[in-house]
């Protein structure tokens, strides 16, 4: 319960919370899913590959039902779900008690800044539970396997994670059914992995966008603009480096990642003929994938821990052996085999209480979730005061955040949903306006944009701030909105509230607001 409440410690929001549930709505409201893009003026009517839909379904009813704490219940329950799956993972590998519950709180540190509000949930909830299986099926010698299939055909929905999933029960069978030729055993094993496996994977195709699930999945990760655009795809190091600069205390959740890849290293390395070469070939391909992009840091922390606690637990075994055999204790009792320790009660509900209390302190029930960085509120309101509507050109992390409070009078260039809906030539104008790369200014041309929304550190701001064609109608401390110079909210005398008179306004800095 204690780790639970740690790994769920963290309740902010996300800059596509506001995405999520409205896409949820509106397929609920709709009563079917809405395959075209309505929010946007650079993709309105093209197609929308939402990978997320079940996930996104079920934000938007435990929202339109329970509102923010339907929401922390969700989330709550599937950080319970994972710690619980890891922990029963790690009582298969016959680590000592003591270094299965080290190891699983340095998990749960390592994980809590990933476990936000998103469909990510599933995806480590899934992984958890696919380790489970695996790791019960190779240390204990059988496992229901076959609930890799209905796993699958639930993770395909929930969110695009699924192909780490399929990359495990692939690595898994492949290993596990060489090992076999190899080793001149019986096939029957391998068959039956196989036939799983090939089961798992059409198990995928089960979604409202069959085959292309897999595409759009696959069109995200070789998107050569993402990691620019998004921080959660790019290397781990560069990102470790980035949050040094900007706030040094998050390195700690880094340094939890690293410590729990470097301590599965370190037990392969003392321990390596442990006879789990299928889980650890999983663990190193998913570690490799964490360096690669920071999405997948907890999947690689997940992949990890089981065959760590494993390795290092036949080390510390073959260690005490050693040490009781030149140092043998002499006229000591034996103590029998069945003999358990006696184990006060008291201990474990002062740790319930004490998780409880630590629960009520983080907020992790209460009915509002607090804003994880700068939204525009002030220029919204304004927005809204005024009643102005049309094309906004503003910040990638914005972008739901205005699809939620302004839709459908106002449309946006770019939001969260990336890839799944917008273009490859509309994602690199946003990067070469936003970062003012050369051509950049051409993208104020090139679209219909009624308004540009944006920081008041932006790089951008060079090229719109002193354009002639563009008048600031609004500042604040955290944004800057621009209307087209011959438009009619840029006319003196048609704004309710003069940009000059605003000073400082302040979000509410709580969700949905």
């Amino acid at each position: 319960m204690v780790l639970i409440v740690i790994a769920d410690s963290q309740q902010l929001t996300d800059p596509d919370l506001w995405g999520h549930i409205r896409f949820g709505q509106a397929t609920l409201a709709a009563g079917h899913l809405i395959n075209k893009d309505t929010y946007s003026y650079t993709s309105f009517e093209m197609p929308f590959h939402n990978h997320e839909w079940l996930t996104e379904l079920l934000m938007g009813w435990l929202y339109n039902r329970f509102g923010v704490v339907g929401l922390k219940l969700w989330k709550f329950s599937c950080t319970a779900a994972t710690i619980v799956l890891l922990a029963g993972a790690l009582g298969e590998t016959g680590a000592s008690a003591s270094l299965q519950m080290n190891l699983l709180l340095l998990t749960a540190l390592a994980i809590t800044p990933h476990m936000q509000f998103r469909p990510q949930l599933f995806s480590f909830t899934l992984m958890a539970a696919t380790i489970a299986l695996l790791a019960r099926d190779n240390y204990r010698g059988r496992a229901p396997l076959w609930l890799m299939i209905p796993i699958m055909m639930l993770w395909a929905n929930f969110h695009g994670g699924f192909i780490m999933g399929i990359a495990a029960i692939l690595i898994y069978s492949g290993v596990r059914g060489s090992g076999d030729l190899v080793l001149h055993r019986r096939c029957d094993r391998g068959l039956r992995l196989g036939l799983i496996t090939l089961a798992s994977i059409l198990a995928t195709l089960v979604t409202p966008y069959g085959i292309v699930t897999w595409t759009t999945v696959i069109h995200a990760v070789r998107n050569p603009v993402t990691r620019i655009a998004i921080t959660d795809w790019q290397p781990m190091l560069y990102a470790l480096g980035h949050q040094w600069r900007l706030y040094p205390p998050g390195v700690a959740f880094y340094v939890c990642v690293i410590a729990v890849v470097l301590l599965f290293l370190a037990g392969f390395i003392v321990a390596p003929t442990a006879g789990d070469p299928a889980l650890v070939t999983i663990a190193l391909v998913v570690s490799l994938a964490a360096f690669v992009a920071v999405r997948n840091m907890p999947l690689a922390v997940i992949a990890c821990v089981v065959p760590a606690a494993h390795h290092l637990g036949i080390a510390s075994r073959r260690r005490k052996a050693k040490a009781r055999i030149q140092s043998p204790t002499e006229g000591a009792p034996p103590t029998p085999a069945n003999q358990t320790l006696g184990r006060s009660p008291m201990n474990q509900w002062l740790l319930a209480v004490g998780a409880a209390v630590l629960a009520i302190y983080l907020g992790v029930f209460s009915t509002h979730i607090g804003e994880d960085r700068y939204y525009p509120a002030g220029a919204v309101a304004f927005i809204r005061a005024n009643h102005l509507k049309g094309n906004v050109l503003c910040d990638f992390g914005w972008g739901e955040y205005l699809i939620w409070h302004l839709a459908p009078q106002v449309k946006v260039f770019v939001d969260g949903r990336y890839d799944t809906v917008y273009s490859y030539p509309v994602i690199n104008d946003y990067i070469r306006f936003i970062f003012a790369e050369p051509r950049g200014a051409e993208v104020l041309q090139r679209y219909p944009h009624d308004f540009v929304l944006i920081r008041p550190n932006a790089t951008a701001l060079r090229l719109i701030d002193h354009n002639p064609q563009w008048r600031l109608i609004y500042s604040d401390d955290g944004s800057r909105l621009y209307a087209r110079s011959d438009s009619l909210a840029a006319t003196a005398g048609f704004l309710e509230t003069p940009a000059s008179s605003l000073t400082n306004p302040r979000s509410s800095r709580y969700f949905p607001s």
